[in-house]
């Protein structure tokens, strides 16, 4: 038998959001809230753990719902993998081990797997990844063959945790949060390509505010579609009026990573404000996020957007020492259900023990 535990950190984007899904970088950064992973193997069931909630599922069963879900995105029965979603907690954690089953009979018929996490669920600060990244992580360590290389390794580590935001995502994710989770640090990432550590400057700081307005990243990623597909410009000699709008995002993340590097800070303040009014357009914002965003601006932030799907969740605050309690406090004053000021950009995912 095996016991090991690994930890994964929060995410947050600091410039991308849907236009990552289409064609354009997005530019995140890991953040020090994590999520703990335990997994033990042995036993003839899995069983799954977390904050409250305690499911047991047999091998087949498993494995029949990873191939259910294969059918489903072939066939882009999107609506199929969202209402599983939502009716199992556990779904993304299924898919990720079956998968890995397919390929890895070590791990066995039973495994005992239990999460420990600081990030809050649904909020935009990448739960589910960190959830994903962790397990894969623990799985890997268990059923790879030690002579892969890490390169290798970590490869393995990618998809299957990429598997578990699939389901969170509805049936169509980018490995924007996973990469991020896993690599630490600050990561410009495109579908091509995933993801890439940037450089940035010392003194990036950020202020998080929750809402407390939770909207399922599924939801919000049918919306877009939906808004993209109902535009009356598409067809047009001049292509999708509306898909400029994913194209401005991909300008300001280019001039921010080189905002970062340099931490020329009023520079990537201003191109946050940015984004956050594109995003206001395309329809992802909402009057919570909003009042969180000026009252930051109104406290002396750098700049200020969502960051995460929207509809909900959290909003980020770009800080100095100077500004950054004075933004704290006007956060609270503005109804935050909660503020975070975390460090940022800090190690990715680890093996913490292994007995």
């Amino acid at each position: 038998m095996d016991t090991v535990t690994t930890s994964a950190p929060a995410k947050a984007i600091l410039f991308g959001e849907h236009a990552v899904n289409r064609g354009q970088a997005a530019i995140a950064v890991s953040v020090g809230l994590r999520t703990h992973c335990t997994v033990h193997t042995g036993g003839y069931l899995y069983h799954f753990e977390s904050a409250g909630h305690a499911r047991t599922f047999t091998r087949d069963e498993v494995v029949a719902m990873g191939e259910q879900v294969d059918a489903w995105c072939e066939a882009q029965e999107y609506q199929a993998i969202r209402e599983m979603a939502a009716s199992d907690y556990y779904a993304p954690a299924k898919y990720i081990i079956a998968h890995a089953l397919r390929a890895h009979d070590v791990l066995g018929d039973g495994l005992d797997i239990a999460y420990q996490s600081e990030i809050p669920n649904s909020g935009g600060l990448g739960s589910g990844g960190a959830a994903g990244v962790a397990l894969a992580m623990a799985l890997a360590h268990i059923a790879l063959t030690p002579t892969l290389s890490l390169r290798e390794r970590e490869q393995v580590i990618c998809q299957w945790a990429y598997l578990g935001d699939v389901i969170a995502h509805g049936g169509v994710a980018s490995a924007l949060d996973t990469q991020t989770s896993l690599h630490g640090g600050v990561i410009r990432y495109t579908k091509e390509a995933w993801g890439e550590r940037i450089p940035a400057a010392a003194g990036l700081q950020l202020v998080i505010g929750d809402t407390g307005v939770r909207g399922q990243t599924s939801e919000v990623n049918t919306r877009v579609r939906e808004w993209l597909a109902a535009d009356p410009s598409t067809g047009l000699r001049a292509g999708s009026t509306r898909m400029r709008y994913f194209d401005m995002i991909g300008v300001l993340s280019a001039d921010a990573q080189k905002g970062l590097a340099s931490g020329d800070w009023r520079l990537v303040g201003k191109l946050m404000n940015m984004n956050q009014l594109v995003l206001e357009k395309i329809g992802v914002s909402c009057p919570e996020l909003e009042r969180l965003i000026d009252a930051a601006i109104g406290a002396g932030a750098l700049g200020a957007k969502l960051s995460g799907s929207g509809g909900g969740g959290i909003m980020i605050a770009l800080v100095s020492d100077e500004t950054r309690d004075a933004v704290v406090a006007a956060l609270h004053a503005a109804g935050a259900r909660a503020v975070y000021t975390p460090a940022v950009a800090v190690e990715g995912a680890h093996v913490e023990k292994d007995e």
